[in-house]
């Protein structure tokens, strides 16, 4: 009896903060976005075009990600205040994840399939690990693995996968 009440209430919690996770982050208009941060992204990527920004949360700090795409596929740079590059992410064909991370995936979410990935880098091109969008029952969850699988904390959005 008390199995069902504590599930429903982890996911209540969990819930809550996954809608902070994404409340965090912010759509931007360019005249938004310090001049550090437009100068350094267009300095490194001059050709980018339709570029979008956001203002998010990264180790605690304000950052700002560029979002472009480059022959059909997209690339997300985070920046800080400054304009100092704090990470890389590039979108991957998903059947080029690692083993490890495919079966971590689902070992958690057997019944999950996976929509859409992300190789995170450091600002040298060092891998670090990889976001990844699945779909279990409906929902859209991203999970954010290392290079060996291991899980990281996930964020659900409230935005059904019908509506993509």
């Amino acid at each position: 009896m008390k199995t069902p009440y504590l599930m429903a209430m982890a996911l209540a919690a969990l819930l809550a903060v996954s809608g902070q996770t994404n409340a965090g982050e912010k759509e931007l208009d360019k005249n938004q976005v310090p001049k550090a941060v437009i100068a350094a992204f267009e300095k490194a990527y001059p050709k980018a075009k339709e570029v979008a920004f956001e203002q998010e949360m990264f180790q605690g700090q304000t950052a700002y990600e560029a979002e472009y795409k480059k022959n059909g596929k997209e690339y997300e740079l985070l920046y800080s205040a400054d304009g100092t590059l704090l990470q890389k992410e590039e979108e991957m064909d998903v059947a080029k994840l690692p083993k490890p991370v495919v079966e971590a995936i689902k070992k958690a979410h057997p019944k999950a399939k996976i929509e859409e990935a992300e190789k995170r880098m450091e600002p040298d091109g060092t891998l670090t690990g990889y976001e990844v969008e699945i779909n279990a029952a409906g929902k859209k969850i991203e999970l954010e693995l290392d290079s060996n699988g291991k899980m990281m904390p996930i964020q659900i959005t409230d935005e059904p996968t019908a509506s993509r």
